[in-house]
């Protein structure tokens, strides 16, 4: 209620854990007396004037239960002044009724405070947990809200200490330094991706800083903390071989969605929400954190660092595609040296930084995946039998609505009947292996994602960009090997893999030097 009434500073106070006493002060825009004697009824709320806005909410709060059912359960004390007026008004509610009803003393604002939680209610009160216990969720619950309002200022108690003193601050980064601490946030990735109706700006934690459980997994929906559940997946998923067992990614996704993209009045508490398009918005969060991977490098202390890309002239441009497979025309000054090829795997690179060991098939495989992301012609193999398939009527029409697209990637599929198909062509780097295996899984897996609304052509664009890139035991010339650093370089997440898997492991010389005893 501090929030939706515009608060610059708020200040919390617990006593036994909450069960003694929670107040709440802000600087809000207050209440005047009339709308403090409503607040207190149940199903009141100002926050919703008209039908129209039940279905584009954005407050916090807009069922006008809560304080209602506050009132009825403890000792409840309201003193609000509102904008304009010259003095403030004091209501005492004491098991669901009015006591006190009169003028008071206060800058403009509202104070809330409730005292005796469930005193009238000792069955109820009996299941509550020990102070201890209560104090920790109850600061669990303000941290989230703090971390989710960085405009915000709050000062937080406990027990007569502050246990909390955070000024408002510009930016996610930090507000989560103010509560985590200047390494941990400096650590973060950040990724910012924008979508029609939703703009997700997003800090990761490396894997190196996974948590043992799930408590540093956070996610604001507008301004409201909501539990992550389904939506976690996909950052599971891009970092799970990154893992170790009973390990946790740490997140804060911060998601601004159309209001009537997003239902909030599907929880009690209001912790969980649903999307109209939850795979659309899964899909957001998954590119994310693979943006946030392919953004670092490992190094030996363990945290992941920036790598520095080439900046010279020319560094954004694309890669040719009629340029042969290794090639670099430009000569020029560039921030690095190439010291040469080991294990027929990997690049060593010596760089302002330090030493960077490049495993060569995952990086050439992130200049085939831009690549070819980024419009590069795919090679198609075309097949001198073509293979009918045959797939359920609406993986069918899907798959008969995606034909161009398919084309694009090398896909080359005709309509033969109303549920079958004949598979003319397919990408070059994958036809021997796929012949071997046949054709009809990958294209039901194909279709399935088409019918999901997930987009299908990373899948596919990574696939092939493996089975083409070099591999691991390959020899290269010192040409090629220049020419596969320059390139790998200039791309735009050189970090890692399409897959995620590190393409460099970096040595700073401030490290190597450590080491040797230098």
């Amino acid at each position: 209620n501090a929030l939706d009434a515009e608060a610059t500073a708020i200040k919390v106070e617990l006593r036994s854990g909450g069960i003694g006493l929670i107040s709440v002060a802000d600087d809000g825009v207050g209440m005047t007396p009339e709308e403090l004697r409503l607040a207190v009824e149940r199903h009141t709320t100002s926050k919703l004037s008209t039908e129209e806005d039940l279905r584009r909410i954005r407050t916090l709060g807009f069922r006008g239960e809560a304080l209602a059912a506050i009132c009825a359960v403890a000792h409840v004390r309201i003193v609000s002044r509102p904008k304009g007026s010259e003095v403030a008004h004091e209501l005492v509610v004491e098991g669901g009724r009015a006591k006190e009803d009169r003028p008071a003393a206060r800058s403009v604002g509202t104070t809330v405070e409730v005292r005796d939680l469930f005193a009238g209610l000792p069955a109820r009160r009996k299941f509550l947990k020990s102070p201890v216990a209560e104090a920790r969720a109850a600061l669990a619950a303000v941290r989230r809200l703090v971390l989710a309002h960085p405009e915000v200022g709050f000062a937080v108690r406990s027990e007569g200490r502050e246990v909390l003193a955070v000024p408002p601050v510009e930016g996610q980064r930090a507000r989560i330094k103010q509560v985590y601490g200047a390494e941990f946030a400096r650590r973060l990735i950040p990724v910012e991706l924008v979508e029609p109706g939703f703009k997700l700006v997003g800090l990761f934690a490396p894997p190196e800083a996974a948590r043992p459980t799930r408590v540093d997994q956070h996610l604001f929906l507008s301004g409201r903390p909501v539990r992550p559940g389904a939506l976690a997946s996909p950052v599971y998923q891009v970092y799970s071989r990154y893992l170790a067992r009973g390990l946790h990614p740490a997140f804060f996704l911060y998601l601004d969605v159309d209001p009537e993209l997003v239902d909030v009045n599907v929880h009690p508490k209001k912790e969980e929400v649903r999307f109209r398009a939850e795979r659309l918005v899964q899909d957001l969060i998954r590119r994310a954190a693979m943006r946030a991977l392919g953004s670092q490098v490992t190094t030996l202390g363990g945290w992941a660092a920036p790598i520095r890309p080439e900046t010279s002239p020319g560094a954004a441009e694309k890669i040719e595609e009629a340029a042969p497979l290794f090639s670099e025309a430009e000569v020029r000054k560039r921030p690095w040296r190439l010291l040469g090829q080991v294990q027929r795997a990997y690049l060593v690179v010596e760089t302002e930084e330090g030493l960077e060991i490049v495993d060569q098939h995952a990086a050439h495989e992130r200049v085939l995946f831009e690549k070819w992301r980024d419009g590069g012609k795919v090679p198609v193999q075309e097949l001198l039998v073509p293979v009918q398939v045959e797939v359920p009527f609406d993986r069918a029409e899907a798959l008969q609505r995606a034909i161009p697209r398919l084309r694009e990637l090398g896909v080359i599929l005709e309509p033969f009947g109303d549920r079958s198909f004949l598979l003319r062509g397919w990408p070059a780097p994958l036809a021997d292996r796929q012949a071997r295996l046949g054709f009809l899984a990958p294209i039901l897996a194909l279709a399935d994602r088409l019918l999901s609304g997930e987009p299908p052509l990373c899948e596919l664009w990574r696939e092939m960009a493996c089975a083409a890139a070099i591999k691991a035991g390959e020899a290269l010339s010192p040409e090629e090997q220049e020419s596969l650093i320059a390139q790998w370089k200039r791309t735009q997440e050189p970090a890692r893999c399409p897959h995620g898997r590190p393409i460099a492991f970096r040595i700073t010389w401030d490290d190597l030097a450590h080491r040797l005893g230098r």
